[in-house]
């Protein structure tokens, strides 16, 4: 279905409607923190900050937060308006990554999480795969049909994996060969890249300014033509 962009909006809507009324086992759920008061009409609070439905760029984040960092006393009023901490590496690398190879801010992009649900403990914790592919295929997916970016950018191997097993690919890549290995879903290029996160920042740049050349690449192959597909033609 081609969403046009007087449906967008709501489209978006009924999805998030959807990801507030679903539970998964094992996991909160971002109204379950301070009353509600981190809760939004989005898939992801972090689409706060990047709410673009006309966007050419989607970035797709692992996860949002966790229980301990939500449950946290008082809580972060600042986040909670933004939807994002702007003094967190993840974001601030995103910032300047953006801006420098894509010549956008991410008030133009949209942005969004792959796991909408709360993992257990810290920052840190982990989220099973299964669960990652799960929650891609029910939401994600779906947030990329109807804004229909010419790319998605997944921050992190895990992000992209879990994409791959939503679309019923196989194989587990190395961060190498995920990054040389793009793939087309409908009409959007599904690409990954290291974590802006500090960790991920700086395993890539073991090798020096890897990560500003893989960016550098993305951005060329972003405004290539635009693949076409029957499912793209009102």
């Amino acid at each position: 279905m081609t969403y046009h962009f007087s449906m967008k909006h709501q489209a978006l809507l009924e999805l998030s409607r959807q990801r507030q009324s679903a539970r998964l086992e094992g996991y909160a759920c971002i109204a379950d923190f301070h009353k509600g008061l981190h809760e939004c009409d989005h898939i992801s609070p972090w689409t706060k900050s990047g709410c673009n439905i006309g966007a050419d760029i989607m970035v797709i984040g692992q996860d949002w937060s966790s229980s301990e960092v939500l449950a946290a006393d008082p809580p972060d009023y600042n986040t909670v308006e933004l939807g994002f901490n702007p003094k967190f590496p993840t974001n601030k690398n995103l910032d300047r990554l953006l801006e420098r190879h894509f010549g956008v801010g991410r008030g133009e992009c949209y942005l969004t999480n792959l796991f909408p649900f709360i993992k257990i403990g810290n920052a840190t914790a982990n989220i099973k795969m299964r669960d990652m592919a799960y929650c891609a295929k029910r939401y994600t997916l779906e947030e990329i049909r109807i804004v229909s970016p010419k790319v998605a950018i997944c921050l992190g191997l895990k992000t992209f994996i879990a994409m791959m097993r939503a679309t019923d690919r196989k194989g587990s890549p190395k961060m190498d060969e995920a990054i040389a290995a793009p793939f087309l879903f409908e009409t959007t290029m599904i690409h990954c890249v290291a974590h802006t996160g500090a960790l991920g920042t700086n395993n890539r740049n073991l090798v020096p300014g890897r990560v500003a050349s893989d960016w550098q690449n993305l951005a060329g192959e972003t405004y290539k033509q635009r693949p076409v597909s029957n499912s793209s033609i009102p």
